[in-house]
């Protein structure tokens, strides 16, 4: 189409797309601050549709010129050039008076693939340009705007189309590229002109030359014709796109951008990020400020509706004008380095006044992972001890890479999809789309005018459904171009159900019948299918029922560019005239995964639900007798493959609760590796919890077990020896004189003491407590048959001893509490009490029998506080 920059605003006017050779539309695409804005502008009195034209505003932004180009009239005609006047200020065109003179002896051809450049004053600059292929035009020419008039000048006399004109602000016109049509030795032949030869035409002198353009880095851009070129405010030519010029067959499309200095005459070919358009020609180019906007163009019968922006300053193709946090840099910049530098240093400075100013507690800390870690059991050498801590570390770490490995493996985990039917008694009818392709319209009246009636297989007319939609809102494409395109729409309402028994109800099927002109045996009939909430077209036309539509903003933009330029392939079919076919179709309900972090736990995971629908068709070969008996072009039967709903649930194959799994069973096996290998060391009933407590925390478990296991002079089981004859070192001096009771007194009070603890903290004593309950019950039911008094049942729980029990000599007591004091009150203090003396280890298993040479610690004192450290 012919364009031109107006402000920040491109106007466009005809071209050609993939239906209409010849269209005579005018467009205004203007660059607003974070978007683009497409205007369909109004024209009086257009003129025809054209191609291959140019066009022009002027200086003071009142007008625009139509200039050339090949409309379906002028077509291989050598008439006069055709030049149309559009006036912004009442949208009207008018016809150049030169239009239709016969008399072109003092003024161009009218011709398409010219260049025009305007000079920014009164004067456009035509060179070149051809009738077709091989009658390429070679004169040049000046347009004076003001008088109308054409005016012929020196020419280079080289037959030229296809290429670019661009004015720089010297007043010099720079040509590039294009095809120039050459003859050797008697034969003629149309060649790219090479990048290098720049023409060069002066304005001021009506003088030609020709420039040499080298390479600043030893790159040049590809040869090209029918490429876009826009100038910079410093005289820079900037190219993009185009092809080379050759036959349908052979012809190749650029997409690359090169940049022609005209201070220098060298070329460059800048690296530009981003995502590049498609390959192209045709296009249509402005430059907004520091944005080179190319939009629409032509490659390989593809007609481009897009609009690419290309930043200059960032070298690179945009896909939004807001700013992005990304960089395109590969390493980075000097301040991020200076920067993590100085935290590092101030992080290492940090760490070591925390050391020296609570070094006391740090060296506890490490006095007591130590102690957590090496604990060596009595009697085993050293090298035990140490190949047990070096072959736990190394399981440590066979473990810790297992983990990571776990961990890497959820959150790179792919996709699966599960797929989980249930069958139903009734299933929602899709959304259906019919477009009649080469049907023309006839009144309504016409039996021949196209149109869609529908029937369920029970005799339930649902026609009432269908709905023509409104072509001039939004009008698909075919490639096939058969001629003219008229769209209708089935969509019922979410309670029109089928069902798979006969009965009461709506039907099993849909039984659609087409009709139109059954003398046009070459139309189609595209047929379209869509799940309901998820159908394109009710957004489209505007269709407001209460059937909600989830389908986004940008996937129906989509939709519509696919649509337009016929590349839509999932769940439509083209239905020949004279034929029966049949569709079945399952709707599915597809949970996709959001991408966030939640979904790679496993658990409850967060899924965005799509409609979406999976079809067969099967088409029967066209009946040639079919017209003879019937009024239609044929039938639909549209039904479910099966009676069930269908989701489709994506799930990660590995997440981090499964890998607990993997994780756990690991972990056991290196556990028992390690107890096989060194033994079984008991576990602490004690946690993390209690035994890395500070504070109040700790004093209050020291506390409770003050409270609840009162120590007496028999000392502790497992840290105190049983009598201090068993911490002395010299064997031969033992002289006690405690009696047998004080001994037996001493061993009942740590037996007493060892059982309350293991209950506490190792034995669970459910089963103790019913034996206990058991012999309550058992004495019970003796003295209940000596008294001949019925016994209840419920009497023998453990609420509590009968009270004649209680009188029993030798019964045994249930408290869960230890009574403060062992020793009974009324029992006369021993002549000789314990002292007891502790060993320096902590642990019983320490305390050897006899030792030579060592310390002993201070004796214990009945009835004094415990004292526990860390140390």
């Amino acid at each position: 189409m012919a364009s031109a920059q107006r402000n920040m605003s491109l106007v466009m006017f005809g071209g050609e797309n993939a239906t209409t050779t010849y269209t005579n539309n005018l467009y205004q695409l203007t660059q607003t601050q974070d978007s683009f804005d497409w205007q369909v502008m109004t024209q009086n009195n257009p003129p025809p549709g054209t191609i291959y034209g140019q066009a022009v505003v002027s200086k003071d932004l009142n007008s625009m010129y139509l200039l050339g180009g090949v409309s379906n009239a002028t077509a291989n005609q050598q008439v006069p050039f055709q030049y149309y006047q559009f006036s912004f200020s009442n949208s009207s065109w008018t016809a150049g008076p030169t239009n239709s003179i016969t008399n072109t002896t003092n003024m161009p051809l009218n011709r398409k693939l010219f260049s025009a450049t305007y000079d920014g004053s009164n004067k456009i600059y035509i060179y070149g340009g051809a009738l077709n292929e091989s009658a390429i035009f070679y004169d040049f020419f000046s347009f004076d705007i003001t008088t109308n008039q054409f005016t012929s000048l020196t020419a280079p006399n080289i037959p030229r189309y296809a290429h670019t004109g661009s004015y720089l602000s010297n007043g010099k016109i720079v040509f590039i590229g294009g095809v120039a049509q050459i003859s050797q030795n008697g034969t003629t032949t149309n060649t790219l002109v090479p990048i290098t030869t720049i023409y060069v035409y002066d304005t001021t002198t009506n003088q030609w030359e020709v420039k040499t353009a080298t390479a600043s880095a030893g790159v040049l851009p590809s040869t090209r014709s029918v490429h876009n070129a826009v100038v910079t405010s410093d005289n820079k030519i900037i190219v993009f796109g185009g092809d080379n010029g050759e036959q349908q067959r052979n012809k190749a499309y650029l997409n690359s951008i090169g940049i022609l200095d005209t201070n220098t005459w060298t070329w460059s070919v800048p690296t530009v990020g981003g995502i590049p358009p498609s390959r192209r020609s045709y296009a249509s180019a402005a430059l907004f400020g520091s944005n080179l906007v190319v939009a629409f163009g032509e490659g390989y019968n593809i007609y481009y509706n897009d609009i690419n922006v290309l930043n200059l300053e960032a070298s690179s193709w945009i896909q939004s004008f807001k700013p992005t946090s990304t960089s395109t840099s590969s390493g980075l910049s000097g301040g991020i380095i200076a920067g993590v530098t100085i935290a590092c240093v101030a992080l290492v400075v940090i760490i070591l006044f925390l050391l020296w100013r609570f070094q006391s507690y740090a060296r506890w800390l490490v006095k007591r992972i130590h102690r957590d870690i090496w604990k060596p059991r009595t009697g085993e050498p050293l090298w035990a001890e140490t190949t047990r801590i070096v072959f736990q570390v190394f399981l440590l770490f066979i473990f810790s890479v297992f983990l990571a490995f776990v961990i890497r493996q959820a959150i790179d985990s792919p996709n699966v999809t599960q797929t989980i039917e249930e069958s139903v008694a009734e299933v929602q009818v899709p959304d259906v789309r019919f477009c009649f392709d080469g049907y023309p319209l006839y009144p309504a009246t016409d039996a021949r005018t196209p149109g869609v009636s529908c029937v369920t297989d029970t005799g339930y007319s649902c026609t009432q459904f269908v709905q023509t939609l409104n072509m001039s809102v939004f009008q698909p494409t075919f490639s096939d171009n058969l001629g003219a395109v008229n769209c209708y729409l089935f969509r019922a309402p979410e309670d029109f159900v089928l069902t798979s028994t006969s009965g009461a109800n709506n039907g099993s099927r849909l039984m659609f019948t087409f009709f139109g002109d059954q003398s046009v045996n070459y139309g189609r009939i595209h047929t379209s299918i869509y799940p309901k909430s998820m159908d394109p077209n009710a957004v489209i036309y505007g269709i407001s029922d209460s059937v909600a539509n989830v389908m986004p903003e940008n996937e129906i933009l989509n939709w519509q560019t696919t649509d337009r330029n016929d590349l839509q392939a999932t769940n439509v079919y083209s239905i020949e005239p004279f034929t029966y076919s049949a569709l079945s179709y399952d709707l599915i309900d597809h949970q996709y995964l959001q991408s966030v972090g939640w979904n790679y736990v496993g658990f409850l995971p967060i899924t965005n639900s799509t409609p979406e629908i999976e079809t067969n068709f099967r088409q029967e070969a066209p009946n040639p007798n079919y017209s003879k008996t019937h009024a239609d072009l044929g039938m639909l039967a549209v039904f479910p493959d099966s009676f069930v709903t269908t989701i489709e649930r994506e799930v990660k194959m590995y997440t981090l609760v499964n890998a607990l799994g993997f994780v756990g069973g690991i972990f056991g096996l290196l556990v028992a590796i390690q107890a096989w290998l060194f033994g079984y060391r008991p576990q602490s009933p004690w946690g993390v919890v209690h035994r890395w407590s500070v504070g109040n925390m700790k004093r209050s478990l020291l506390r409770g077990l003050h409270s609840k296991f009162k120590i007496t002079e028999s000392g502790v089981p497992l840290v105190h020896p049983v009598h201090h004859r068993f911490s002395v070192t010299d064997l031969n001096n033992l002289h006690y004189e405690d009696s047998e009771a004080q001994r037996i007194n001493r061993v009942e009070e740590r037996m007493q003491m060892l059982e309350m603890l293991f209950k506490a903290y190792y034995v669970d004593d459910e089963v103790f407590r019913s034996l206990d309950d058991a012999n309550r019950a058992g004495k019970f039911n003796n003295l209940d048959s000596a008294r001949g008094v019925p016994l209840n049942a419920n009497d023998s729980a453990r609420f509590g001893s009968p009270p004649s029990f209680s009188q029993v000599a030798g019964a045994p007591k249930t408290e869960k509490m230890m009574d403060d004091n062992y020793n009974d009150k009324s029992t006369s203090p021993f002549v000789h009490p314990f002292t007891r003396q502790d060993t320096d280890a902590s642990s019983a298993s320490h305390i050897p029998l006899t030792q030579q040479q060592r310390q002993h610690a201070p004796p214990y004192r009945p009835n004094t506080t415990v004292q526990m450290t860390d140390d």
